[in-house]
């Protein structure tokens, strides 16, 4: 009734990126457009960079009749991003699970096919670093930060500062849950609940002027995450028509545990600051600016809310404060996969509730205080004293009607059918002639469409990427695109 089995393994890995490039000007014609063409070399650059991971890996799995699991593992990593004394780092993690559906006291409930409780704890490492291959080094760059006539002067300065500590992001993890299927397998349901705690983060921080740098990579600071993930699958019909359903929801709360300086403002837009800011017992990422308060019916301009909760036209920087939440309350996917004989429809639902948008691209759109393109809404602007609007008046090179405020906090909530798919099997009597195992027809769209309260292209963004400090910010971020798709899979 012992099952034991046991995996070692080694992993090696080397990345290098290479590109170089070359501009160069003054072409004769338009005969010859290669850069030989060009009689002035504009620039020209080659950039090369490698890193290398080491891994050894291990893993342990035993159980006893089937009812009582236990895996353990163990790996340890290396990283060239970090120094000389920190590139390795050791995870270990292992989960039990207790078969219940196993145990006699539930073998005459026939309800239940299968019923597991587990738990688990691990440790995992992180060593991105945005990019940087030589996080730790101090790194040179080339010619003047700024030209001079026109020409970029010979030399070099450093660019980075060099922090021989920086180490492995560490994230520990503890959760809790279960697995069951009753019904004959025609329900299956999975919940877990689980406390995430991540400590060394690897950020960016502002250092003291003295050093010569604004900022540096280091490890600062932790942050926690708790949440809630249910999963319930269903096949409603099981006969010549059949209907599948898949549906998840996830809860999530973030919290930030320490950080250096207790707080962090990040998300630049529009040369009007930071929209983001991270502060110890807060969620991440959070929107930081002014309350907008009316439009001035009597100047147009646009009022503010003050520390002291009085409307003005010209807040202090301590009148800012907290004015939106990027993190969702929970999101959430739903799928339906019907089939009748030789006809298929799948159509996957997403969408989350609860988090805000900072609408940036209105900054840009909206402000009027440049020769740009502008958007419809300020067709409503104020123009004339007594007029009630909601849009201030324009006002060339002055940002104070645009400031980073609740104006543009939208409520980033949607739902989106991100996919659906019909598709037709051809009849196997028509196959067999033509020697095919099988031919099946199908035609595939892509957020096809969305329900939603948020004026710009697509809630669904982030003009930050992947970033945990700056999130929910649309600043020109350009929108998923719905795509249509015709196909045909063949087999022989």
């Amino acid at each position: 009734k012992h099952n034991f089995s046991a995996l070692g393994g080694v992993v090696f890995q080397k990345s290098r990126w290479e590109n170089s490039s070359i501009e160069r000007r003054n072409f004769s014609g338009i005969a010859v457009t290669t850069p030989g063409g060009g009689s002035v070399i504009q620039s020209a650059n080659a950039d090369k960079s490698e890193s290398t991971n080491e891994s050894f890996i291990s893993r342990i799995n035993y159980d006893f009749a089937g009812k009582y699991l236990l895996t353990a593992n163990f790996r340890a990593d290396a990283s060239s991003t970090f120094g000389p004394g920190n590139k390795w780092g050791y995870f270990p993690s292992f989960s039990l699970g207790w078969r219940l559906s196993e145990e006699a006291f539930l073998k005459d409930v026939l309800i239940i096919n299968d019923l597991k409780i587990r738990a688990g704890w691990g440790i995992v490492g992180n060593d991105r670093t945005s990019g940087n291959s030589y996080a730790y080094l101090a790194r040179v760059g080339v010619g003047a930060n700024y030209p001079i006539g026109g020409t970029v002067q010979p030399g070099s300065y450093p660019i980075t500062i060099q922090n021989d500590k920086l180490k492995w992001e560490e994230t520990e993890q503890t959760n809790i849950g279960f697995d069951l299927s009753i019904l004959n397998s025609r329900v299956t349901l999975t919940a877990d609940a689980y406390l995430k705690k991540t400590t060394d983060l690897i950020l960016n921080l502002p250092l003291p002027r003295s050093t010569g740098f604004d900022i540096g990579i280091q490890n600062a600071g932790s942050l926690q995450n708790k949440g809630l993930e249910f999963q319930i699958s269903t096949k409603n019909f099981v006969n010549d028509f059949k209907w599948d359903t898949d549906f998840n929801i996830s809860f999530n709360r973030n919290k930030v545990i320490n950080i250096v300086g207790e707080q962090l403002n990040a998300g630049g837009v529009a040369s009007r600051g930071d929209a983001s800011l991270s502060q110890e017992g807060s969620p991440l990422g959070l929107f930081f600016g002014y309350q907008a308060d009316i439009v001035d019916p009597q100047t147009g301009n646009l009022m503010y809310i003050d520390a002291n909760g009085n409307s003005t036209f010209n807040p202090a920087a301590n009148d800012r404060r907290i004015i939106g939440n990027p993190n969702p309350d929970f999101i959430y996917g739903f799928t339906n996969a019907f089939s009748y004989k030789n006809i298929g429809l799948n159509v996957f639902v997403q969408g989350s509730r609860g988090n805000d948008i900072f609408n940036a691209s209105r900054i840009e759109t909206e402000s009027m205080q440049g020769p740009k393109n502008q958007s419809a809404a300020v067709l409503e602007r104020w123009t004339a004293p007594g007029q009630i609007t909601d849009i201030p008046k324009a006002v060339a090179d002055n940002d104070n009607n645009s400031r980073i405020s609740t104006r543009f906090v939208e409520d980033g909530s949607y739902l989106r059918v991100k996919s659906a798919t019909f598709s037709y099997d051809l009849p196997k009597f028509l196959l067999s002639k033509v020697k095919m195992g099988n031919a099946r027809l199908y035609v595939t769209g892509e957020n096809l469409f969305t329900v939603t309260g948020y004026k710009g292209f697509d809630p669904e963004v982030n003009y930050a990427g992947g970033s945990n400090t700056v999130q929910g910010i649309d600043f020109g971020t350009y929108p998923q695109t719905r795509n249509l798709i015709f196909g045909l899979n063949v087999s022989f």
